[in-house]
C-alpha cells in the first residue's frame, strides 16, 4: 500500500493526481502483481505543470526476459515499455492501446497489467470506462496550476460556485492590468494553462521587472568566469546538456558518470539513452569555445581514470543563481531544434 506523500515543497495541497495513483497501485496490489516502483509528480512550468505517474516490475517480477514499465500522463493517457534485462534496455516504447480513455478504471488497467506481465502481450479487449474518480481529479489538477500561478480556484467566483458549462465575464482595465495578467484570466477562463503572471486576478499586485541576465554579477568568479558568462552558456547549451549541468549542481558539483547515466536514462523530462550522456555534452564544450573566458579553463570536466564529472567549486554558487533565473526566464533558454 502506498503511503501518503509527506508534501512538495512550494506545493502544500500535495500532488492532485495522488488519489489516482493510490487506486490505481491497490488494484495491482490486490491482483497479486504490485509495481516494484511508483513514481509520482508534476512537470515542469515549460511542460505546463502536468502530473505523471510511472509503474516499473523488474524481471524479477514478471515471467518473461525482462522488465515492464507503464507510464500515464493526464493528457496523454497510457504507454508501455518493454525492458531487458536491465531498465535502460528499452525494446519497445508506445501506446497502451487497450486502455481508451485518460483517467482508466484501475481494475482493468489491471487486467492489461497482468496480460503484459505474464505473457509480455496486449489482450484484446478495450478499456473505455473511466475511473470514478475523474472528474474530481481533472478539477483538482487545474486548480493545482491556477494556484502555482497565483489564481483563484476555477471553482470558486466571489465566494459563489460555478456550474460546468457557465460561462464566465471578464472585465480587463488596459490601464491598470498587465498583458501577462490579461492573458492569463483569459485562458483560465477557457480552462486553458495560464502563462506566469505576476499575481492572481483581478486584483493582481503591481507588476515588477522580468529578472534580466544583466541583473548577475559580473565580478570574476574563477579564471575568468563570471555569473553572466555562465548563464550565456547554460542558456545555449542544448537542453540535455543544460539537465546534466543541473544534476551535477544540485549534487554538489561532482558525480560518477554511472550516477549520471542511471538518472537520466528514465528521466520524464529529459531522457538520454544509454551511452548517450557524451555526446549530449558535446554542446557544452562548443559553447564554450565560443562564450567562455579567454583560457582553457572549463565549467565542467570529466576525469577519465576515475570517470567522474566535476564542476569546479567556485563556480556552483554562481551556477544555482544562473539557474534560478533560468526556471523564471525559460524564454532565454535554447530549445530542442524542431523537426522539419
Amino acid at each position: 500500500m502506498l503511503l501518503d506523500p509527506p508534501g512538495w515543497p512550494g506545493r502544500p495541497q500535495g500532488l492532485p493526481h495522488w488519489p489516482y495513483v493510490q487506486a490505481v497501485d491497490a488494484a495491482l496490489t490486490a491482483r497479486g502483481i504490485p509495481p516494484g516502483v511508483v513514481r509520482a509528480d508534476v512537470r515542469t512550468r515549460q511542460r505546463g505543470l502536468t502530473t505523471y505517474m510511472l509503474l516499473r516490475w523488474d524481471a524479477s517480477r514478471t515471467s518473461g526476459f525482462g522488465g515492464i514499465r507503464l507510464e500515464w500522463e493526464e493528457r496523454r493517457g497510457w504507454f508501455y515499455a518493454l525492458l531487458g534485462l536491465g531498465s535502460d534496455d528499452v525494446l519497445l516504447h508506445t501506446v497502451l492501446t487497450p486502455i481508451e480513455t485518460i483517467y482508466a478504471e484501475p481494475d482493468a488497467l489491471a487486467d492489461v497489467a497482468e496480460e503484459l506481465l505474464h505473457h509480455r502481450r496486449l489482450p484484446d479487449t478495450r478499456c473505455r470506462r473511466e475511473w470514478d474518480g475523474a472528474k474530481e481529479a481533472r478539477a483538482a489538477a487545474v486548480d493545482f496550476r491556477r494556484n502555482a500561478f497565483g489564481l483563484s480556484p476555477a471553482r470558486s467566483r466571489m465566494g459563489a460556485e460555478i456550474t460546468e458549462g457557465e460561462g464566465v465575464q471578464l472585465t480587463i482595465d488596459t490601464r491598470t492590468d498587465t498583458y501577462e495578467q490579461a492573458i492569463a484570466a483569459v485562458q483560465a477562463a477557457y480552462g486553458l494553462n495560464p502563462t506566469l503572471v505576476a499575481g492572481s486576478w483581478p486584483d493582481a499586485p503591481a507588476h515588477e521587472p522580468r529578472p534580466d541576465p544583466a541583473d548577475l554579477s559580473s565580478e570574476d568568479l574563477w579564471e575568468g568566469w563570471t555569473e553572466r558568462l555562465l548563464f550565456d552558456t547554460v542558456a545555449a547549451v542544448m537542453p540535455g546538456a543544460r539537465a546534466v549541468l543541473r544534476r551535477l549542481v544540485e549534487l554538489g558539483g561532482t558525480a560518477s558518470y554511472d550516477d549520471v547515466r542511471g538518472h537520466f536514462i528514465h528521466h520524464p523530462e529529459t531522457p538520454i539513452p544509454h551511452g548517450k550522456i557524451g555526446g549530449a555534452l558535446t554542446s557544452v564544450r562548443a559553447v564554450r569555445r565560443r562564450i567562455g573566458p579567454d583560457n582553457r579553463t572549463n565549467v565542467l570536466q570529466l576525469d577519465d581514470r576515475i570517470r567522474v564529472y566535476r564542476i569546479e567549486p567556485a563556480l556552483l554558487e554562481g551556477l544555482k543563481r544562473v539557474f534560478d533565473l533560468a526556471d523564471t526566464r525559460p524564454d532565454l533558454l535554447r530549445q530542442e531544434p524542431t523537426s522539419p
